[in-house]
């Protein structure tokens, strides 16, 4: 079956830049904007090509056609300001930005963002504030038929429901259910699985797509009496065995606890150093609506 990191972008800096400056207070408003031109956008004198922010606009999806040139415009300029300093870095320079730009990015932040390293207080501090947040994922293991169709198909759906509750109403009455599930399986299910007899294997939280996952954690041991839609299709499953989320000593939770602090606070040293290359910047026709008090600090 299809999971969610199928459907997950590569992680990736520019994410790590998009979520930095999301923290930072700003107007939606290019200056002089409307909806039947984009300003002439400047950072320190180069100019931001309007028919980029243009092509940029499918990435920024928004409640407006001003928000989303705003967003557009925004991370173009966020991005400019990186080259710039790459370019003006003596250890990277011309040569890393026409290397590989992603790379030259990296180092740059590599070189100037450096979070703080929890110690063993603040870890202590946070799980003794949050202890219930800090449990074993559920585990469970399942096998489905996934009956397939395109989420649009509303007739073809209505039909494959019924298909799927007859074949539960057999499976629940079944004299041998393994036997039947698997010729089942084997018969009519359109995902690769059904050549091990629908077998999902051990599945926890995070790893199918959500709309399956949220039905199927919700279950308990047997064939489900209704079947699971999602986009893929309908499907009929059964849980085979399932095991509860249990709670984490501090020792066992302190890894995860110092990981999250990492990241936190690499985040707020991103959205510092992004502040500071702003500010430095002659940046013309558009407002950022940035100051020093809106940036958080950890």
């Amino acid at each position: 079956m299809p999971t969610s990191d199928d459907l997950k972008r590569p992680h990736s800096e520019k994410e790590l830049i998009d979520e930095a400056m999301a923290e930072m207070n700003r107007s939606s408003n290019l200056i002089a904007s409307s909806r039947q031109t984009i300003p002439t956008i400047r950072v320190n004198g180069v100019t931001i090509d309007p028919k980029a922010i243009a092509q940029e606009v499918q990435y920024h999806p928004a409640n407006s056609q001003d928000e989303a040139l705003y967003q557009s415009a925004h991370a173009l300029v966020v991005r400019e300001l990186l080259k710039q300093a790459v370019l003006a870095d003596t250890d990277l320079g011309e040569t890393a930005w026409q290397t590989d730009e992603e790379t030259a990015i990296s180092e740059l932040i590599d070189k100037n963002v450096q979070p703080t390293i929890p110690n063993e207080d603040s870890c202590r501090q946070l799980f003794d504030s949050n202890p219930e947040r800090y449990v074993t994922p559920p585990l469970i293991t399942a096998r489905h038929i996934l009956l397939a169709s395109a989420p649009d198909e509303g007739e073809e759906r209505i039909e494959l429901k019924k298909q799927a509750l007859d074949l539960i109403k057999t499976l629940q009455t079944s004299q041998n259910r393994d036997a039947d599930f698997i010729q089942f399986a084997q018969q009519y299910s359109f995902c690769p699985s059904k050549d091990d007899g629908g077998n999902l294997g051990e599945i926890i939280k995070g790893q199918t797509v959500p709309e399956f996952e949220n039905a199927v954690f919700a279950l308990p041991v047997g064939v489900a009496v209704n079947p699971i839609e999602t986009r893929f299709g309908v499907h009929v499953v059964e849980v085979l065995t399932r095991q509860d989320g249990h709670a984490l000593s501090y020792e066992q939770a302190k890894p995860m606890i110092a990981n999250h602090l990492t990241q936190q606070s690499f985040h707020h040293a991103l959205t510092d150093y992004l502040f500071g290359l702003s500010q430095q910047a002659d940046i013309e026709n558009i407002d950022l609506q940035m100051s020093e008090e809106n940036v958080y600090r950890g």
